[in-house]
């Protein structure tokens, strides 16, 4: 590896290798200790509006996902009049929990869930865990009396899965990430011991640095792997006596898995590092608590067909629940319509603003939930919590971070990332997506098909209104089109995570919303 790295190293040389080894974690920590890191800017909370300053003022809100709850949330307390128009029975958009009774509903299918009719059995359907970060969403939490709890993301006792490595066989993570790191650790640490770097990484930074690698990969005195205690033991818990470690995976059987990808650094990153947390009893209890300071404000089973601007309002036309079409005037609209679904009702936009709508595309996310018949993930394997990684196409396995110990859970089956594979649960009828996730899941879990009760699913592609789940922009798309729909068209504002660059967060949704409302009440005061 010497004789890759040049005659000389600088800081950025070193980081930038460590950032393509190591990962995202690893890469930063390092930046932190160099001191090279900015402090990410605080929350800020939303927009203070002083009470009445709205009064007079009409808003209607299309959609009821979180970016319409929160606008009409903030703008009610400033007094302004707000309707959310709600095209389904569904109040939260793709913030949607399942539990026993429930139904869901997919343009071609109806779904009843069959789970027990017990609080801790439920599945979140769309978002399903909270960053410690996110303080917009968190804050509506703490100020709606939402409680929280641990959400645990990430558990090492969880399985990785492979058909190319490791004979096909689960493996623990714990061993994965400890070898993969000790023997990229051993790589690095004869590299950086050796004279090719020169000035200007200093030698008190190269001594830093071969102690972190020391420290990081559990190196021996010789700076190499030769396996870690962190790994476990051959012999179990080794309580009585000493704990014999593993013998180490290579670098190569390692190299065959794809776990290094990105897997092994999930829960590193960004959005998905802990703390993390979810409500106790289901992501709609967020929904509920708004919903219960908007007496009056929503009304469900009414699509929006059509929205027009003219000069002093915007009229907006919907379906009543007995199939007559109404029109209503406001002020402003605020339209938390997938801007894909928002292309296609009737409008007055401009041609340039129904370019920017039809320039987002929906994503193809996946869910499938199993009530079984005992929690075996924690009486045979000791998994509390966490993911479990396959290479197959359900991808993830969830094991809930709640109920722990209780006789029966809900475990995810499945959660699609890629579109194609999102496209290929979305042909199958529920039946078949239900059966492809139990044969997959054997993999992990020998004798899984025969410990599940029954199961559900959703395809977001498939749901009316929706169509798609956390849109996805194209660099293109970012550049040219975003920064139109962030502006207002006419009398109309675009709002939900799609408008941010944490789409697929609630958090996205928060800022939006919080935007627009700064806008239209800077115009109204202007």
């Amino acid at each position: 590896m010497a004789e890759s790295i040049g005659a000389a190293w600088t800081r950025r040389d070193f980081l930038s290798r460590l950032g393509a080894v190591a990962g995202s974690s690893k890469l930063y920590g390092a930046m932190t200790a160099l001191g090279l890191v900015a402090v990410p800017p605080a929350y800020a909370g939303p927009p203070r509006l002083p009470a009445g300053s709205g009064k007079g003022k009409k808003v209607i809100i299309v959609g009821s996902g979180i970016g319409g709850l929160v606008s009409a949330y903030e703008l009610g307390k400033a007094g302004y009049d707000c309707m959310i128009l709600e095209a389904t029975a569904h109040v939260g958009g793709r913030n949607k929990t399942a539990r026993h009774g429930d139904k869901l509903v997919e343009y071609d299918s109806e779904q009843l869930c069959e789970f027990d009719d017990d609080p801790h059995l439920y599945m979140n359907c769309g978002p399903a865990r909270l960053p410690y970060h996110h303080q917009g969403i968190l804050t509506y939490c703490r100020e709606l009396g939402v409680a929280l709890e641990p959400f645990v993301n990430d558990n090492r006792a969880a399985w990785v899965h492979s058909k190319k490595a490791f004979g096909g066989k689960p493996v623990r993570a714990q061993r994965m990430i400890t070898d993969a790191r000790g023997g990229i650790a051993e790589l690095l640490a004869k590299a950086i011991s050796t004279d090719a770097l020169d000035q200007p990484f200093s030698g008190e930074d190269k001594e830093r640095m071969l102690a972190f690698m020391h420290q990081f990969g559990d190196l021996d005195d010789q700076l190499k792997y030769t396996g870690s205690p962190r790994a476990g033991f051959t012999n179990g818990e080794a309580m009585l006596e000493p704990g014999i470690p593993h013998e180490p995976y290579s670098l190569h059987q390692l190299l065959e898995s794809d776990y290094w990808q990105f897997k092994m650094e999930f829960a590193e990153m960004w959005d998905m590092a802990a703390t993390m947390m979810q409500p106790v009893g289901g992501m709609d209890m967020i929904v509920r608590g708004f919903v219960a300071k908007l007496d009056g404000v929503i009304r469900t089973g009414v699509p929006v067909t059509g929205i027009f601007n003219e000069d002093d309002k915007v009229r907006v036309r919907f379906k009543d629940p007995d199939g007559g079409e109404r029109e209503l005037s406001a002020d402003f609209c605020i339209d938390g319509a997938p801007a894909y679904v928002a292309a296609g009702i009737d409008n007055n936009f401009s041609d340039r603003y129904r370019a920017a709508l039809k320039a987002v595309e929906p994503g193809h996310l996946c869910k499938i939930g199993f009530q079984t018949s005992r929690r075996f993930w924690e009486e045979d394997d000791h998994i509390y919590g966490g993911i479990s990684w396959t290479e197959q196409d359900i991808l993830q396995i969830w094991y809930p971070p709640h109920g722990f110990h209780q006789k029966k859970g809900v475990i995810l089956g499945a959660y699609t990332f890629g579109p194609e594979v999102g496209k290929k649960f979305a042909a199958l009828n529920p039946g078949a997506r239900l059966a492809l996730a139990m044969e997959q899941g054997e993999k992990l879990h020998p004798g899984y098909s025969k410990m599940i009760d029954n199961g559900i699913s959703v395809c977001w592609s498939k749901v009316p209104y929706l169509f798609g789940c956390a849109p996805e922009w194209s660099d293109e798309a970012r550049k040219t089109h975003y920064p139109v729909l962030r502006q207002a068209e006419g009398r109309h504002y675009l709002v939900g995570d799609q408008m941010s660059y944490h789409s697929g967060w609630q958090e996205g949704a928060v800022y939006s919303a919080h935007s627009v409302i700064d806008m239209i009440h800077r115009r109204v005061h202007a």
